[in-house]
């Protein structure tokens, strides 16, 4: 997601535009693949569910476009959306029409990458797929600024029949903490806690859920989890009272989570990488 111009229109989230500024123009967005509130619900793991959402990716080229793209952008596991992950096989279902209509595929991996899926180190190799270019920042800092973006040589050649410029491209304080960070990520096992400790965040939360009626649902992987809080778990009614209300009150008990999502219900885990089961227990109780 952004806050200015283009990437202002990539995002697929109105609490984030803005009425007064046109964005967007050549931006197309396909249905939100959300199995616990979309139009196709179910498991995650069920491919059918998957292939439906994936043949509205074919819709949207054919009746929103030439049937020629550009690109096609998505993020494993939607963060400011709500931590909604992506069914399994909607990617490989996705970039057959992505490809057939010529266009590239680039994954964001900024809240995802380096490790935080805990399984894989790239949230995108949970779907068995190999994106034309990996966008990431976040992570490769620990809170420094920094990005990065990652493509096949071809497609970065074809950017050098123009000037490309950038101010603090290549900033060497910058390129020095991000090797730092991602040989600390490997030293220090992080990838492997993420997993271990995700796991234990997850199953508390899940417990949670059983004891809770307003717990909707909990999904994710590692250390990126969704608590969706809702008035009651039959009609899924979103609710942002309720949610704020946590919020404030585990945040008065020394646990900060985020909020996102489309109506603000979704509680955000998304801790640093070195917590420990400690960790867990205590934002358990």
């Amino acid at each position: 997601h952004g806050l200015q111009g283009t990437a202002m229109g990539a995002t697929g989230i109105g609490t984030c535009k803005h009425h007064s500024v046109p964005s967007g123009f050549g931006i197309h967005h396909v249905m939100n693949p959300d199995v616990y509130r979309g139009p196709f619900q179910g498991s995650q793991h069920d491919r059918e569910i998957s292939k439906k959402y994936a043949d509205e990716v074919k819709n949207t080229i054919n009746y929103s476009t030439s049937g020629k793209i550009a690109a096609f952008l998505f993020e494993q596991v939607q963060g400011f959306g709500g931590i909604v992950p992506l069914p399994d096989g909607y990617l490989e279902e996705s970039i057959k029409h992505v490809k057939a209509a010529g266009g590239v595929v680039i994954a964001d991996e900024v809240q995802t990458g380096f490790g935080r899926m805990g399984s894989d180190y790239w949230a995108f190799e949970m779907q068995n797929v190999n994106p034309d270019i990996i966008v990431m920042a976040k992570g490769l800092g620990n809170g420094l600024p920094i990005a990065a973006c990652c493509m096949r040589r071809d497609i970065a050649e074809s950017m050098s029949g123009k000037s490309f410029f950038n101010t603090y491209g290549g900033n060497p304080s910058m390129c020095a903490v991000g090797s730092e960070v991602l040989d600390i990520i490997d030293d220090e096992n992080i990838q492997e806690n993420a997993a271990t400790v995700g796991a234990e965040f997850k199953a508390g939360l899940l417990r949670l859920k059983e004891k809770y009626p307003i717990v909707g649902d909990v999904r994710g992987h590692g250390l990126m989890i969704g608590v969706e809080i809702v008035k009651d778990k039959e009609s899924k009614e979103p609710s942002l009272d309720l949610a704020v209300d946590v919020f404030e009150r585990i945040r008065d008990n020394g646990i900060i989570m985020g909020k996102g999502g489309m109506n603000g219900n979704i509680l955000r885990v998304m801790s640093p990488m070195c917590v420990n089961s400690e960790d867990a227990k205590f934002t358990e109780q």
